[in-house]
């Protein structure tokens, strides 16, 4: 799986209506997309290549905030719930690791 990185930093509410814009772009004629957050996107990417359909990463957000990182996912997946494929509204990842954090998307191209 390919992981690109194009990072935002920023306190979540100065960033979100950002994000979001940029996520629309990303996913503008996908079948499928997933967000998430990790400590680690090169490992998180090689566990997605296993069983799911997604064939890119990108990194979008770095923090060494946990409660940034999770507050912004929590608000994404909920503003995209209709046609993401998260199956909880944001933090179902569990352990994340050490900082930074960063937010991702995964995508079908």
């Amino acid at each position: 799986m390919e992981v690109t990185y194009s990072l935002t930093t920023g306190w979540p509410s100065q960033v979100e209506s950002t994000l979001r814009r940029r996520i629309s772009g990303y996913t503008r004629g996908v079948e499928f997309f997933k967000i998430g957050i990790t400590s680690n996107p090169d490992d998180r990417a090689k566990r997605y290549e296993y069983d799911e359909p997604y064939d890119e990463m990108i990194v979008i957000y770095s923090t060494k905030s946990r409660d940034h990182v999770t507050r912004l996912e929590a608000w994404l997946v909920a503003y995209y719930e209709d046609y993401c494929d998260n199956l909880v509204g944001g933090g179902g990842g569990g352990r994340r690791g050490s900082p930074p954090y960063y937010l991702y998307i995964v995508r079908d191209r």
